[in-house]
């Protein structure tokens, strides 16, 4: 700590060696005389790396510094996990090489993950896969590992100054062998859901790509009420609709938010307990500009013949 000629420091640094590199430091409080008692506590402030002539202080102790320059100032409990963490993810990672013949194991046994994979490639995988199709992102297909530290403990940092190489390798090599698993499980998720995006991306005319339609066209304006017009088993209706109700992926679209006259006349023609769906829908405006119109028979022939464009969506 710098203090400028004149001022008197009101903070005390102590230094104890943990190991013959390595120092603790703690601070203590300077009373008004310049003195010490017996009734000041010490309070641990960072760890001084002497080798690497590194400085890593508690969140709480960085203010003592703030008069003068400090050499290599970071805060050893949550941006230090951090990047800890985020090394030997890195590390996992390039061992693994996104390939899941690396892993120790190559079948799921336990019967928790097995029951996870087999509902995830039933229903998951296409939930996921509906959602990454609205949301315009195709999945990547790439493993990424999920290692944390809800805490960085004391033995963990250590290991990490005295030999950074030689710990991210070793706990990233424990990792993989101790979460094996886990991480299959996480290879055979990727390839459900890569396999459903695909399906649903190459089937142009699914009524979930007329939802998808839809529903940009009403994310892309300002409208709150459209105007639909529907067409059903020949009959046709054009009524106002709340446009946030059409928005999504959704089963059919519910005529409770059709205003009360519309809804009647809707009624009327398509009965009591009716509603329609996107592959109703012929066309949608607001004020006087169409901002959907279902596409022609042609048109999504010629779309499907194409196919899809991955990762434009």
């Amino acid at each position: 700590m710098t203090v400028s000629a004149g001022e008197k420091a009101d903070t005390l640094l102590i230094a104890l060696e943990k190991t013959s590199s390595v120092d603790y430091l703690y601070r203590t409080s300077i009373a008004r005389n310049g003195g010490i008692s017996w009734n000041n506590s010490l309070l641990f402030c960072g760890v001084y790396d002497g080798e690497n002539h590194g400085l890593y202080l508690a969140k709480d102790a960085q203010t003592i510094f703030t008069r003068g320059p400090v050499p290599l100032v970071t805060e050893p409990g949550g941006s230090m996990m951090e990047d800890i963490c985020g090394k030997i993810n890195r590390r996992v990672e390039d061992i693994l090489a996104n390939d899941k013949s690396n892993l120790p194991v190559q079948e799921v046994t336990g019967w928790q993950a097995a029951y996870s994979l087999e509902y995830y490639q039933k229903y998951g995988a296409r939930e996921k896969a509906v959602q990454m199709l609205f949301e315009g992102r195709a999945p990547d297909g790439a493993f990424h590992s999920g290692y944390a530290m809800e805490e960085l403990p004391e033995g963990a940092f250590l290991a990490w100054l005295q030999d950074p190489e030689g710990f991210i390798q070793t706990t990233a090599e424990t990792y993989i062998k101790s979460e094996q698993e886990n991480i299959l499980l996480q290879f055979l998720e990727n390839d459900a859901l890569l396999a459903e995006y695909q399906t649903l991306a190459e089937n142009t005319g699914s009524p979930i790509h007329r939802m998808k339609a839809i529903t940009d066209a009403l994310n892309g304006s300002s409208a709150k009420m459209v105007t639909v017009t529907v067409q059903k088993g020949g009959e046709e209706l054009t009524f106002k609709m709340d446009a946030s109700r059409m928005k999504g992926h959704q089963t059919h679209y519910s005529t409770y938010y059709i205003p009360a006259a519309d809804r009647r006349r809707f009624e009327q023609i398509f009965g009591r307990n009716a509603d329609f769906k996107a592959e109703d829908v012929v066309r949608i405006t607001y004020g006087r500009n169409t901002i959907y119109e279902a596409p022609s028979a042609q048109e999504e022939s010629m779309a499907e013949s194409a196919g899809p464009v991955m990762g434009g969506m």
